[in-house]
């Protein structure tokens, strides 16, 4: 895929911001907003506007997402400014669901020149106001926040510091 071997940039947490299932276009306790009126760049927050910017400035980005669907309009998005990129699943709960992202990541564009770790979790929000109180969270919930904000950077590192530290860059 990375035939002219442009530098490549993965962005955990690319489409933090925007969701394909619409998740993101309801405010906290189900106000209803619209942001198909927002410019490209900010549409699908920071994660969405660091892999724009990096396609632009001529790397091809590697777009991480839990579901391949929640991406393919970034991904629409970055091509139609003239920019590469690549979707890939990524569950960062899953220790082999990492190892596998960053060796498709290898296989189709080279090892990572950079990594933007965006990710985060934020679950709950059709919770009821009163059941968002710490004592009622659910432990699964926290478990899951501490995977994504704790593990998952430290299992990330592990996939690409090595082949950073080798060449001297990264």
């Amino acid at each position: 895929m990375n035939n002219t071997k442009k530098p490549v940039a993965v962005v955990i947490g690319a489409t933090s911001k925007w969701q394909s299932d619409g998740r993101n276009t309801r405010l906290v306790h189900g106000t209803d907003i619209d942001d198909s009126d927002l410019p490209l760049g900010i549409r699908w927050g920071i994660g969405g506007a660091v892999a724009q910017k990096f396609a632009a400035e001529g790397f091809l980005v590697a777009l991480t997402t839990r579901s391949i669907s929640n991406a393919a309009a970034l991904e629409q998005a970055i091509v139609s400014q003239g920019g590469d990129c690549m979707i890939v699943e990524l569950d960062l709960v899953s220790e082999q669901s990492i190892s596998s992202a960053f060796a498709s990541v290898r296989r189709e564009a080279g090892d990572p020149d950079v990594l933007i770790y965006n990710a985060g979790y934020l679950e709950g929000r059709d919770l009821p106001l009163e059941k968002e109180l710490l004592e009622h969270i659910p432990v699964e919930m926290f478990d899951t926040a501490q995977h994504v904000s704790s593990r998952g950077p430290f299992l990330v590192a592990k996939e690409v510091l090595p082949a950073m530290r080798q060449k001297g860059a990264g």
